[in-house]
């Protein structure tokens, strides 16, 4: 009996020495490759402190109004890379990442979107990016560049919303909310653990290639380090927190913009029932569900585009969620016209003066090399 419960506590022993060993063994393994990811992707745009914590910043190109563009949930700078250059040449463009994502460094914090405003507006005012700004945000960006409006409206000349996020949307049920809520919240439960000892480097759930995508294989190698990051996956967890209280039912709708321009851009693969069915049948998900999801991303797209009477809606057709990848031409033709008369306004309303030094430094950063 003794000798039983013996070998059954140095079994124990054992194996608890053979996980630690496992996850220094890991940890040490993600702390290299993520040394080395820092030093071989090096940032192609500026680091700005706000509050002693370092912002990448990325701006390209000159002019007036200055258009900021914003990325969705826990996505980084890169993922405008296909348009971000094209739209540069009739205005000044700036990319940036938030705390804890792409090359900024990490805060412990979760940001409400106010909290995320606040910080891009104080990025502009320490990087000499003055207003008018025209904002574009993509996905969870949406709400962002709403919220920024709400507390920096005299700065604020027009939004671009592409295939936004609605403040209510957790709370809009479909047929598999609660297995896709469920998910979520063990996903933010092992991200960081799992991050921590390189296992999610391992198995590529981060990895920018996951997805067809058209961004140069150099661009996704760069988003895939920076995605793998430890900091990455904590911050990812923060905003899937922020994003998780719109499953209550008393969260407002979004505010209205007044006579802000405002542009909505939905992307028309997510939005089409019939091409909706025809992708669920052919990968054997449930057909009823994915029609009532697309149903209701269609009324919040119209909802979104009704908070200003001074709006136009764009369905972008043949493009999924990222549409600056699936359909960049349409993105930046579509951008440029819209911020067209904004600029031609004013440009009659101000005096004429020559470009002073922060334009002029920013519109000579270079492009993002590998």
């Amino acid at each position: 009996m003794k000798f039983g419960l013996l070998w059954r506590f140095r079994f124990l022993l054992s194996g608890l020495g053979i996980a630690c060993l496992v996850v220094l063994a890991g940890t040490a393994y993600q702390s290299k490759r993520t040394a080395a990811d820092r030093t071989l992707f090096a940032p192609p745009g500026r680091m700005i402190s706000v509050s002693g914590v370092n912002h990448h910043l990325y701006c390209v190109g000159s002019g007036s109004p200055t258009l900021v563009l914003e990325a969705g949930l826990g996505d980084n700078s890169l993922t405008w890379y296909p348009v971000q250059s094209a739209l540069a040449r009739n205005m000044r463009v700036c990319s940036y990442d938030r705390p804890g994502l792409g090359w900024s460094d990490p805060i412990d914090s979760t940001m409400q979107p106010e909290d995320v405003a606040r910080n891009l507006h104080a990025l502009l005012n320490n990087a000499g990016i003055s207003p008018p700004y025209v904002l574009a945000g993509h996905s969870r960006g949406g709400i962002y560049v709403r919220a920024f409006y709400h507390q920096f409206p005299e700065e604020t000349q027009g939004i671009v919303l592409v295939d936004s996020t609605h403040e209510q949307s957790p709370a809009h049920q479909y047929p598999y909310a609660a297995w896709d809520y469920w998910k979520q919240a063990l996903q933010m439960a092992v991200a960081g653990p799992l991050s921590r000892v390189g296992l999610i480097r391992l198995m590529g759930i981060a990895d920018a290639g996951r997805r067809p995508s058209s961004l140069p294989a150099e661009v996704l190698a760069a988003k895939s380090a920076m995605q793998n990051r430890t900091d990455t996956a904590h911050a990812v967890v923060n905003e899937i927190a922020v994003m998780r209280q719109g499953l209550d039912p008393a969260t407002p709708p979004p505010l209205s913009l007044g006579k802000l321009p405002l542009l909505v851009l939905t992307a028309g693969n997510r939005v089409d029932p019939g091409l909706v069915e025809r992708e669920a049948g052919k990968s054997g998900g449930n057909i009823e569900a994915e029609k009532a999801l697309a149903g209701i991303q269609q009324t919040e797209q119209n909802d979104l585009a009704r908070l200003s009477s001074n709006s136009r809606h764009i369905v972008v057709k043949n493009s999924g969620h990222f549409i600056m990848q699936d359909q960049a031409e349409e993105l930046v033709s579509a951008v440029s016209e819209f911020i067209k008369p904004i600029a031609l306004r004013l440009e009659g309303e101000r005096p004429t003066h020559h470009s002073t030094g922060p334009e002029k430094e920013v519109a000579q950063h270079r492009e993002f090399k590998r």
